[in-house]
């Protein structure tokens, strides 16, 4: 390549050999990748040739993928593609379009990734290229493997394994069965798994291979339980397989030697093997596989009755998954996000072909009228086409438009379904919360310390029934009406400070107005707050009391909170104590937020008012 790159020969001959230059160098520098890419675009121009003018944007693409810089490898795919489509260049169109599907696959958007994956089949399937065709699905099922859809991901791969075995290609029936393998694993199917993994160990040639067939093997194996033979081919495999370069089967002998372990009754042992295995994945920050052997060490240490530790590594495991969920949501919305502006820009694309369409048709009149006099005949024929044509053009864009129109509607569907997920499952994570303080409080013998533990308590599922009332309502995800959120958090209030001595009863004054949540939340804990105190502090010494809670609007659309009690009253002495209390500046940071006026008034009982200004508050009639 250096050779012809420093001869006399053509632009396009050299412009080629930039081009393989570039990709070779994929592996070992991808920032001379794109110089030498650069270099054969150029070449590429003078020569006027498009097809390596395409795959040179191909490979500065490819080079910013490896990069993680999507949008810059997508601006050039899109580049290429253009050239490509323009010179009808198909097989290097449908090898760009799998650019992109990989670019979008690896920063995580897999509806981005099989659309184009399926747009290149199709392309593939017309020119019939069938080693390509097979590649392709191999593509579409790691993607549905990603998602977890394992039904499709084994379709796939064994269309793309049915080709393979028509072209007799060993080293692709060999990774199409490793494949097929790992998802009858995922699914507990482990007499398929063991079939594709006997399979793998049959024809595998490359060392690599050999060894993760035998890791799927025993893994199989352990699965049917016949543990035994199991635990012989994980340790005979694990001494020798390569840390750096085997990550998956070293992983599966560190889980199915401690698994093996643990079912034979060998605690300790299996508890060393799981703990390997954690040290291991956080080195190559795999999170999966971190949370799992978590898991694993909290079952281990549970069957050691190690109660200390088994809650450790639960908790830490759980801790691990919630962050992951919360990733894998972040991943949907901005998945959905990406679908919606790319369909969003398609229909402005459409568009502008309309205008142009219609430039183009009244320019054609306006020829057509000048010669009307001197071809009156041919003037209505063509006219009478130029009709016909403009509206079967029409009727399908308004076809493309109404499909686009669904499909847009469809995502905002689907990401309002997904917002309520997130509101139930922050409701869930809140509601954990609750019950591990609800359970460490019972450990607590100190008094001080064991009423903080149940304020923060109460304090956290006044959070969790927001979220509680915002996945339950189908219409409105931003905003709830208090008055069935205010009674219930006074229910649950109730019930939490119930006093076989003490006979309170709690009354209520709502208004029903909905308010936006950025409102409700500092509202529920200001009302938890005051009516906990009220039930703590106003009836020392008394047999019965009464809480009014009274939410209003005023005529000036302001808002007014009031907590009154017919207790003792809060006493000058202890005024000056409580305002340096968590509770009470908690209640004054909130009021602060709000920008609201907080009185405390002393009247058959302790009054507490504040009254919210109506430009901090969103009232929703």
């Amino acid at each position: 390549m250096l050779r012809i790159i420093n001869s006399s020969s053509p632009d396009s001959l050299k412009s080629d050999a930039f081009n393989e230059f570039a990709f070779y160098m994929f592996d070992y520098n991808v920032d001379s990748s794109i110089i030498l890419a650069r270099e054969a675009e150029q070449l590429a121009l003078k020569a006027g040739n498009s097809r390596q003018q395409a795959r040179a944007l191909k490979n500065i693409g490819i080079s910013f993928d490896i990069k993680g810089k999507t949008d810059s490898a997508l601006l050039y795919f899109d580049q290429a593609l253009l050239i490509a489509r323009n010179k009808q260049l198909h097989p290097t169109l449908a090898n760009i379009i799998t650019d992109i599907a990989n670019a979008w696959y690896a920063a995580g958007n897999y509806e981005l990734a099989l659309r184009h994956h399926f747009e290149a089949l199709r392309y593939r399937e017309g020119y019939k290229a069938r080693k390509e065709i097979a590649q392709t699905y191999n593509n579409i099922a790691l993607v549905y493997r990603s998602r977890r859809d394992y039904s499709n991901a084994i379709k796939y791969n064994q269309l793309s394994l049915q080709i393979k075995q028509e072209l007799n290609n060993k080293q692709g029936i060999v990774n199409s069965s490793i494949n097929l393998g790992s998802c009858y694993q995922y699914m507990g199917r482990y007499d398929s798994a063991l079939f594709y993994a006997q399979k793998v160990m049959a024809l595998a040639f490359v060392p690599q291979d050999v060894n993760e067939g035998k890791a799927n093997f025993a893994s199989a194996l352990t699965g049917l339980k016949r543990l035994k033979e199991a635990k012989q081919v994980f340790a005979s495999l694990l001494p020798v397989l390569d840390r750096e370069e085997e990550q998956s089967a070293y992983i599966s002998c560190l889980q199915g030697l401690g698994t093996i372990s643990l079912l034979q009754g060998e605690v300790d042992t299996a508890i060393s093997f799981f703990g390997k295995g954690v040290i291991y994945a956080r080195h190559y920050n795999d999170r999966e596989f971190v949370a799992s052997f978590y898991k694993q060490l909290a079952h281990a240490y549970s069957q050691k009755n190690d109660f200390s530790n088994a809650y450790r590594f639960n908790l830490a495991e759980q801790s691990l998954r919630d962050s992951l969920l919360n990733e894998e949501n972040l991943r949907q919305i901005n998945e959905m996000n990406a679908v919606y502006e790319k369909d969003r820009q398609d229909q402005q694309i459409g568009k502008l072909t309309s205008q142009v369409s219609v430039s183009e048709q009244r320019a054609v009149r306006n020829r057509q009228q000048r010669n009307l006099f001197l071809l009156a005949s041919v003037f209505l024929l063509v006219l009478a086409s130029v009709i016909l044509y403009a509206f079967q053009n029409n009727r399908r864009k308004n076809k493309l438009l109404s499909q686009q129109k669904m499909l847009i509607e469809q995502s905002l569907r689907d990401k309002e379904v997904l917002m309520r997920e997130i509101h139930h499952r922050v409701k869930n994570n809140l509601q954990v919360v609750t019950s591990l303080l609800n359970l460490q409080s019972h450990y607590i013998d100190d008094e001080k310390a064991f009423s903080a533990v149940q304020a923060g308590r109460n304090r956290v599922q006044s959070m969790a029934l927001i979220h509680q009332f915002l996945y339950r309502d189908t219409d409105n995800l931003t905003s709830l009406r208090i008055r069935d959120y205010i009674r219930e958090l006074l229910s649950y209030i109730e019930d939490s400070n119930q006093n076989p001595d003490l006979n309170v009863q709690i009354e209520q004054q709502i208004d029903d107005l909905e308010l936006d949540i950025d409102t409700v939340v500092p509202l529920g804990l200001i009302i938890n707050e005051l009516v906990s105190n009220a039930y703590k502090y106003a009836f020392i010494q008394k047999a019965q009391g009464i809480i009014k809670v009274i939410v209003t609007e005023t005529p000036d659309r302001h808002l007014v909170l009031q907590v009154r009690d017919n207790g003792i009253g809060i006493k000058e002495d202890l005024k000056d104590k409580k305002h340096h209390s968590f509770g009470y500046r908690m209640i004054r940071a909130f009021a602060e937020k709000l920008e609201a006026k907080l009185t405390v008034e002393v009247e058959n009982g302790t009054v507490v008012s504040l009254l919210i200004p109506a430009v901090n508050i969103n009232i929703h009639e």
